[in-house]
């Protein structure tokens, strides 16, 4: 008498399992798909396939299986290259729209109270929306990752059962199937890291233009571009001749010392990471000695971090007035935290004074006074 089958429902995308009478999967929002589970001590379908699979010959079925999988691949890191972009872009259009909130909520209970009330709530409703958005776009990442997960394993897997081709064996049909496997493999791995913030979004850019049919183009106009700047340059620094026929050279004292607002940028890129993170050292590193030597200043930002995640953390400059020696801006930041002990997000912005100068080599903190509303 043939055994009843043990049947359970599967998501698609994350592959959970539910019990039978189950329909949706929780988690993705997908409609369930059923699987056949195989009787305790017996080797799986699926396992048997993939065997077979193993130890058939590479043939040009699956050469384009894999070429097709490698299409997939690309598809996927163009696909999460422009979510990063648009979660990128929302997040800007939502500090915009926080700091316009912050605005009006700021002159409520003048005058003209009933119109800044209402503008407040329809800004307040699109920040919702804006969140929301933001939200379901990290879910779509997310399940996204999952997948990668298993294909990555999967990929790993196939890989340590294949032979390295040498250097002659490269351009057969089995030297084709591993480099294609390998490619795919790197690009699912590219796609983790990036995920995973361990390296830029520009990352999966810099992929698509490193292709042969893109590189060699481009190697070609970079060498010509680089012989020209070789011999702009040699002609610049050959030295200009004076009037009385000497060589006149640029010094280093000629050059331009002063602080720049992208030297600003940078140090304020370092400080958003740093809360982000969580990261002491980091936070450290753009801030001046004298600044450190205060009393409390490590504890204070540690104090902080201990009752609050940052969401989101966005600053703009308002004003800077370089210098050789000293800079000084006038920063707003914007922030969206949660307390770690309970309670909904909040959205503050905070407007600073600060002093920056060299220490060390390095452009850093040396004052920070915080603006009056």
């Amino acid at each position: 008498m043939d055994k009843i089958p043990d049947i359970v429902m599967q998501c698609p995308k994350c592959l959970k399992r539910f019990p039978f009478e189950e329909t949706y999967c929780e988690a993705c929002s997908a409609m369930l798909e059923p699987l056949e589970m195989e009787p305790p001590g017996e080797e799986p379908a699926a396992a048997e396939e993939q065997k077979r699979a193993e130890a058939a010959p590479v043939n040009d079925e699956k050469i384009e299986d894999v070429r097709i999988e490698a299409l997939r691949a690309d598809i996927e890191n163009k696909f999460v290259y422009a979510l990063l972009l648009e979660i990128r872009q929302l997040r800007r259009r939502l500090s915009k729209k926080e700091a316009a909130l912050s605005s009006l909520r700021e002159r409520e209970g003048g005058p003209d109270h009933v119109r800044i009330a209402a503008s407040a709530g329809k800004v307040e409703s699109e920040v919702g929306e804006i969140m929301q958005k933001i939200t379901r776009l990290e879910m779509t990442l997310e399940n996204l990752q999952q997948k990668l997960d298993g294909d990555v394993l999967k990929l790993s897997a196939e890989i340590a059962t294949m032979e390295r081709p040498g250097i002659g064996a490269r351009f057969t049909e089995k030297g084709r199937y591993y480099r294609m496997v390998s490619s795919e493999l790197a690009t699912k791995r590219l796609l983790l890291s990036v995920l995973g913030e361990k390296r830029p979004v520009s990352a999966l850019r810099i992929r698509d233009i490193t292709r042969p049919e893109v590189l060699f183009p481009a190697a070609a106009a970079a060498a010509v571009i680089f012989a020209l700047s070789l011999y702009v340059y040699f002609h610049n620094t050959s030295g200009a001749v004076s009037p009385a026929g000497r060589t006149v050279k640029q010094s280093d004292a000629q050059k331009d010392t002063r602080i720049s607002r992208k030297e600003v940028s940078a140090l304020l890129d370092d400080i958003r990471q740093a809360n982000l993170a969580k990261d002491l050292t980091l936070w450290k590193s753009r801030y001046s000695a004298g600044y450190l030597a205060a009393k409390g200043r490590e504890d204070d930002i540690e104090a902080l971090w201990k009752k609050v995640d940052f969401r989101s953390l966005e600053y703009r400059i308002d004003s800077f007035e370089p210098g050789d020696v000293k800079a000084r801006a006038t920063i707003t930041w914007y922030m969206q935290f949660r307390p770690l002990r309970g309670g909904s997000i909040r959205i503050v912005a905070q407007r600073l004074d600060a002093d920056f100068a060299r220490e060390d080599g390095r452009l850093k903190i040396t004052a920070v006074t915080k603006r009056k509303p």
